[in-house]
């Protein structure tokens, strides 16, 4: 007689189990009695025949093998989770999209823009789950595309690029006035906010405009833009920031740009996905908004080519845009 699969429920059970190292807080996530959870769990220990969990009075704690076997089902879990809801949005003619983004991006630019595309995609649903850099294997089953930023050359991911290379040295109004800062040298006396995940940024900046400086990667540092930008603005410090994270910080005066010029990265926002998921209609549907809001959106700024006119006379958002006065 042949053994059956584990079920589900059963697998379900496991991972939230193992994850809260409790079966009663399992069974309130899940929204079934503790004794089901028990009773799940005991099935598939029989099953595998081996222990899962070592019970004791202080809760739940992993076997070796109740390890081992997290490790291999939670990817499977969470893909079947997402593979799931996807049916269900689409029976209910509704595109899901679960995306991962940059904290700073999605606070600082997106979220202010995406009612513009729900206007024009209410069947697309935009779901933020948790962010990870896209070289964690970790995020892989939990999302369709992410906003991730780096140079672009992920293999794992198709990556189109949006925004951001554009960058602005940034400060508030009183540290330009006390620090006297007229000059890219005069940098190499202020306080240089670090953004950790790219310990290099400075130091690029100086080799590229204004000499080597030996001190280019001292300064207190940060793991988000957010928390560097409002450092400057708390005039800690000066920051080497995207350009489109700060606009709103620049047109309050809450910073300014000392020297009034912007500078040119190899890093910037790009839009990625997963290469089995890139070819989703939401993704396609979604990029292609964000194409428009990161090429077209400017009015003020006129387009400079035959093929840039070209290219807004095809985009369907700018049709659909107001005719400006």
């Amino acid at each position: 007689m042949r053994r059956r699969c584990p079920t589900i429920s059963e697998l379900n059970a496991f991972v939230v189990s193992a994850r809260h190292a409790s079966f009663s807080k399992a069974a309130k996530e899940l929204f079934v009695t503790q004794s089901a959870i028990s009773r799940h769990i005991a099935e598939l220990e029989s099953y595998l025949g081996h222990p899962l969990f070592i019970r004791s009075r202080n809760g739940l704690a992993l076997t070796h093998i109740g390890e081992t076997y997290l490790k291999q089902v939670r990817p499977a879990v969470q893909a079947l989770e997402g593979a799931t809801t996807q049916v269900m949005s689409t029976a209910k003619h509704a595109h899901l999209l679960n995306l991962s983004v940059a904290p700073t991006f999605a606070a600082n630019w997106l979220l202010c823009r995406l009612e513009a595309f729900r206007a024009l995609n209410a069947d697309i649903s935009i779901n933020f789950v948790r962010y990870h850099t896209i070289d964690s294997l970790e995020a892989s089953p939990d999302h369709d595309a992410s906003i991730q930023y780096g140079y672009g050359d992920w293999a794992i991911a198709e990556a189109t690029y949006l925004i951001g290379k554009e960058t602005s040295v940034v400060c508030s109004p009183r540290y330009r006035t006390q620090f006297k800062i007229r000059h890219f040298a005069d940098l190499k006396d202020c306080t240089l906010l670090q953004h950790n995940e790219i310990p290099l940024a400075w130091e690029d900046w100086f080799i590229a405009y204004a000499g080597e400086h030996k001190s280019a990667r001292i300064g207190p540092g940060f793991n988000l833009f957010n928390l560097v930008i409002q450092a400057a603005v708390s005039g800690l410090g000066v920051a080497l920031v995207p350009t489109c994270l700060v606009n709103d910080a620049l047109a309050s005066g809450q910073l300014i740009e000392p020297f009034e010029q912007r500078f040119e990265s190899s890093l910037g926002y790009y839009l990625c996905a997963p290469n089995r998921r890139s070819n989703m209609e939401s993704y396609e549907r979604f990029g292609e908004w964000l194409h428009h809001e990161c090429r077209h959106a400017d009015r003020t700024r006129e387009p400079f080519t035959e093929e840039e006119l070209r290219e807004r006379q095809r985009c369907r958002y700018c049709q659909a845009a107001p005719a400006r006065k």
